[in-house]
């Protein structure tokens, strides 16, 4: 559909005063014909060759003259049609409909005008939009604190894994970890030294897991990580990895004023023994992780 086809977006004020700009536009040199010809016809009037030649070409002129005023008002109307078009879709959000692939944006030529300055503007005002949504989008599925996947984006992936799981027979395994003691660690040391600590855990967690692996802070001191394609005798390998690591590491506060250890509790679980959706290996690897925290620090637990 074409802008003037879509006139009705277009506020009515402007509207009509480009249709009576184009009325007076064409009824200007409908006039002026209408003047030369009584100038060279003659009353009564003879149908001779001449008076007709040149009535016809006074009227074919005049219709000329209206025809290139239709084109002008033309010219200006569809850009304002396609402008109010876009900045419609830029206001609902839709920006990937708002404006037609970005032109040379590196400045206007001499011979641009008004209308093509304000598009130009629109259009860069609608990419910088689209790059700061695409921004909020990626920001939105990280924990700002170790940089790992929040709680709303793992729920999402691991329901994929699951479905790639049974499609091609293959396991996935889920890790539910919790850091053991950190509140006590966080009241005592203060606010930045357990910010400090949660993201060296992150850096040692990170360590043991392949490209593939997906890692998330669902919680101030609980991780969890989908493992695709391992099983449980695979991750128990690694679980206990990250927890002898962690329990070796020495966390310090800025400045070195603390210097204490921290263990990790996990539970895992695995499609399809313990479930298969993600609601099942969720809990089935939170009960574990609780059951290992009941039982005293730095426990694993894969079954029961």
């Amino acid at each position: 559909m074409s802008d003037t086809a879509k006139v009705k977006v277009v506020p009515s004020g402007l509207r009509y005063k480009l249709l009576v700009s184009f009325c007076l536009m064409s009824l200007l040199p409908i006039l002026t014909g209408v003047y030369v010809v009584s100038l060279f016809v003659k009353f009564p009037f003879e149908a001779s060759s001449g008076n007709l030649s040149a009535i016809s070409l006074i009227t074919l002129f005049s219709l000329s003259i209206s025809f290139f005023g239709y084109l002008i008002v033309k010219q200006i109307f569809s850009p304002l049609a396609g402008l109010v078009i876009s900045a419609q879709n830029i206001a609902e959000g839709k920006l990937d409909r708002a404006v037609l692939p970005d032109p040379d944006l590196t400045g206007q030529t001499e011979d641009s005008d008004e209308i093509e300055g304000l598009t130009k503007s629109l259009k860069i005002i609608s990419r910088n939009a689209r790059e700061l949504m695409d921004k909020v989008d990626r920001l939105s599925l990280k924990d700002a604190l170790t940089g790992f996947y929040n709680a709303t984006y793992i729920r999402e992936r691991l329901k994929e894994e699951i479905q790639r799981a049974v499609h091609y027979q293959r396991p996935c395994s889920f890790v539910y970890l919790n850091v053991d003691g950190f509140n006590d660690y966080a009241a005592q040391h203060g606010v930045e030294a357990s910010e400090e600590a949660l993201k060296s855990v992150a850096k040692i967690i990170e360590r043991h897991l392949s490209e593939f692996d997906r890692p998330a802070r669902i919680r101030k001191d609980e991780f969890v990580i989908i493992f695709p394609d391992k099983n449980k005798k695979k991750i128990m390998e690694i679980a206990e990895g990250i927890s002898r690591e962690i329990a070796a590491f020495s966390f310090g506060a800025k400045g070195g004023t603390a210097n204490q250890r921290l263990t990790v509790c996990a539970g895992i679980s695995e499609n399809p023994m313990d479930g298969v959706s993600v609601d099942e290996l969720f809990v089935k690897a939170r009960d574990r992780m609780r059951s290992a925290k009941s039982k005293g620090h730095n426990i694993i637990e894969a079954f029961g």
